[in-house]
């Protein structure tokens, strides 16, 4: 598989070796939610397009997060929190994410849609100019503010990678195979991030803060990532046929549970479900300046990270549908 060249880095810290070559039972087994979808929504709509019965899923990717850091500064004191994953294979996300879009086109159909297959839309008026890439996967990085977070983007085998834009792309295209098929289209951009990284103490007040404080949480969620106005990790774009509707989910969805080990070259490797750790500066001041770091390295467990990966995604597939569902009525 291609990777980003600019982050070979990154590809190189995923692919410590081949995916085992045992197929992980998750991906074969029926998706279990780890709970109910959130009820609570925000959501953006902008000039709402018709959504209809019948839709088509010309795009849907995945970003793994693969590496996550965040800093803090104050007059005299820094804290830091840096954390990369390892063990998700190239050949583990991408069957993840094919296992993931299959199941999007199934809670669709469960909910009423019919879902245009593939052969029917790439032969409708305006689907051969369409804009999109060979779907190879690619890592990018993207910062504010003090944190930084760097993912690998995953297109179902055989689906193309869109160009990525503050505005909608393929206009033209999807209106015409709109109208050729009666049909709405749908361009879901989900997540899987391995834990929560944070730090406070900087910003203007730091002049009086106690101190820098930065932490990592493992767990498996989707949820906001780092970026501006696009179409970038959780959002759901529908139309872009005289406009589009977008949504995000108040706070983030959860799949709980250990799903390998954690170590911050102190000591042997922990579970996730305790590799927790949080820095303080403060408290660890010598003199007047301080500085205080926390390094997570993630070692995943394909058949548990598969499985919650799934988990997360099928939580944020049914999310999806059951926006779509409101906004057909």
């Amino acid at each position: 598989m291609k990777w980003s060249m600019g982050a070979a880095a990154l590809a190189a810290c995923m692919a410590g070796g081949a995916m085992a070559a045992e197929r992980p039972a998750a991906l074969d087994a029926p998706i279990v939610l780890p709970a109910p979808p959130p009820a609570k929504f925000t959501r953006n709509v902008f000039a709402g397009d018709k959504v209809r019965t019948r839709v088509f899923v010309p795009s849907y990717r995945v970003s793994f997060m693969v590496s996550a850091g965040a800093h803090a500064r104050t007059t005299d004191t820094t804290a830091s929190a840096d954390t990369v994953l390892t063990g998700a294979e190239p050949e583990l996300i991408q069957a993840i994410a094919d296992r993931a879009y299959a199941d999007f086109l199934e809670r669709l159909t469960a909910a009423g849609f019919t879902v245009v297959a593939p052969e029917e839309w790439r032969a409708a008026d305006g689907a051969a100019q369409l804009k999109a890439g060979a779907g190879d996967i690619e890592v990018q990085s993207m910062s504010n503010l003090g944190a930084g977070q760097a993912y690998a983007l995953v297109h179902p085998t055989g689906l193309g990678s869109w160009p990525e834009s503050g505005m909608p792309v393929n206009l033209g295209p999807v209106r015409s195979m709109t109208r050729a098929l009666d049909a709405t289209m749908v361009a879901p951009r989900f997540t899987v991030n391995y834990a929560y990284v944070k730090a406070s103490g900087g910003g203007p007040m730091a002049i009086i803060a106690r101190g820098a404080q930065a932490s990592f949480q493992p767990k498996i969620h989707g949820g906001p990532v780092i970026g501006g106005f696009s179409m970038e990790p959780w959002r759901v774009r529908v139309g872009q046929h005289g406009g589009f509707l977008e949504y995000k989910v108040d706070g983030s969805l959860e799949a709980p549970g250990e799903f390998g080990t954690v170590s911050s070259g102190r000591g042997p490797a922990v579970s996730t479900l305790s590799g927790g750790r949080a820095v303080d500066s403060w408290e660890n001041r010598i003199g007047y300046i301080s500085h205080a770091s926390a390094v997570g390295r993630f070692e995943v467990d394909p058949e548990a990270y598969t499985r919650l990966a799934l988990q997360a995604l099928a939580l944020q597939n049914q999310v999806a549908v059951d926006e779509l569902a409101k906004a057909r009525r």
